[in-house]
């Protein structure tokens, strides 16, 4: 007996999260179009709507053209009815924090910092504090974007470039708000926000992010790949020069060793006899602009390119192994003509045919903005998928 009420709550549940998105899909609709694509009775759909009405998850908007009888009552989501709110910590302990409605209007946006991996976690709090306040009832995921390895249970295993290990911060956050509370690699999550904005049509996409760090995010049969223990797509430490320069983690010759902000200040100081003018203020941090700006001048236009072989030399073995359907590279190097032109002509002559049509290699869309919008979407994703599931969502 037991097990037929569990069994009946099931259906319920998943009956509720399916008019739910069918009404995020094909809003504004009427519990009759309702009623005939998911094959439910008007009495269930009903009952369901009546619910979804009272919690302020869907309002109705109007009534819609009359078939014959009385015009239907349309449906919709109600974008503020409920609130996502995204953290990312970047590699040098910035923090920046969002909440946003279901329609993506902004609620409320903080900045902050965490000196060391003590101060993190106090950070945090201090931080979700003031993106919820007077919000929590409407709030109804928590997305940490942060970096290096993490654990499905909210623990940065390793994070090499800030220099952090086996650091709680899931939990602390989930008991201290009493909601969910989702923990992703931020690149992974930037790679999802590059998916999200190809609406999703796209099964397979590695994510590439070259900046002050290398990182890679991957989506595989459109889901967010972590791989054992949090640790997939570490591209920035793949192998490619295996006599190069010592990286960060230990090894030699990692990708980021060769076409990172630090790298390629490090081959333009070496470049010197052949870019003799060299600005005295060009920096590690400013370097990818300044190279992108000279891209036509003969010696800068070299190095550039070098540097567009050592990542297409990675992407090729990305391709040749994963098979994805689009690559996705986001960097202010890209917006050299340069370096993209030979980046794309490396990557199409060195990577193996496919039996089958033919991959894609692109531009970011979301930019340096990738990480928070792609948390951003994984919260709004997950309330969608577990709203049926999780009295709290609703």
């Amino acid at each position: 007996m037991e097990a037929r009420r569990a069994n009946n709550a099931w259906v319920r549940n998943q009956n509720l999260n399916l008019v739910l998105n069918i009404i995020r899909k094909a809003q504004p609709v009427s519990r009759a179009q309702i009623s005939r694509v998911t094959g439910l009775s008007r009495s269930t759909v009903s009952q369901i709507v009546s619910y979804l009405l009272e919690a302020g998850v869907v309002e109705e908007t109007g009534n819609g053209d009359s078939t014959g009888g009385r015009q239907p009552i349309l449906l919709r989501i109600m974008p503020e009815g409920r609130l996502v709110c995204a953290i990312h910590v970047d590699d040098e302990g910035q923090v920046y924090g969002r909440t946003e409605d279901l329609a993506g209007n902004v609620f409320a946006q903080i900045a902050g910092f965490a000196g060391g991996s003590t101060q993190l976690v106090p950070e945090l709090l201090r931080l979700t504090g003031a993106l919820v306040e007077g919000r929590r009832d409407r709030v109804v995921a928590i997305v940490l974007a942060l970096p290096g390895v993490i654990s499905s249970d909210g623990c940065i295993l390793s994070a090499v470039n800030p220099g952090w290990k086996e650091i709680w911060v899931g939990p602390p956050l989930a008991e201290a708000f009493n909601m969910p509370v989702l923990t992703e690699n931020a690149t992974g999550l930037a790679a999802y926000g590059e998916w999200d904005a190809g609406k999703g049509h796209i099964p397979n996409l590695v994510y590439l992010r070259i900046e002050s760090a290398v990182g890679a995010g991957m989506i595989t049969n459109c889901q967010l790949h972590n791989g054992l223990r949090g640790s997939a797509a570490e591209l920035g430490h793949m192998v490619i020069d295996i006599n190069g320069q010592l990286c960060k983690c230990g090894r030699r010759g990692c990708l980021e060793t060769k076409v990172s902000r630090r790298a390629v200040y490090r081959a333009l100081l070496e470049s010197r006899g052949s870019i003799p003018q060299i600005d005295p203020g060009v920096s590690e941090r400013t370097v990818f602009e300044w190279l992108v700006e000279r891209d036509q001048e003969p010696g800068i236009r070299a190095l550039l390119e070098r540097t567009a072989r050592d990542v297409a030399s990675a992407l090729v073995n990305v391709l040749n192994l994963l098979g994805p359907h689009t690559i996705v590279v986001e960097s202010t190097l890209c917006s050299s003509p340069a370096f993209w032109a030979v980046l794309e002509q490396a990557v199409s002559g060195e990577a193996l045919p496919f039996a089958e049509g033919r991959y894609q290699l692109s531009r970011a869309i979301h930019g340096k903005d990738a990480v928070m919008k792609g948390a951003i979407a994984y919260a709004r994703r997950y309330f969608y998928e577990r709203a049926g599931f999780y009295a709290g969502l609703l």
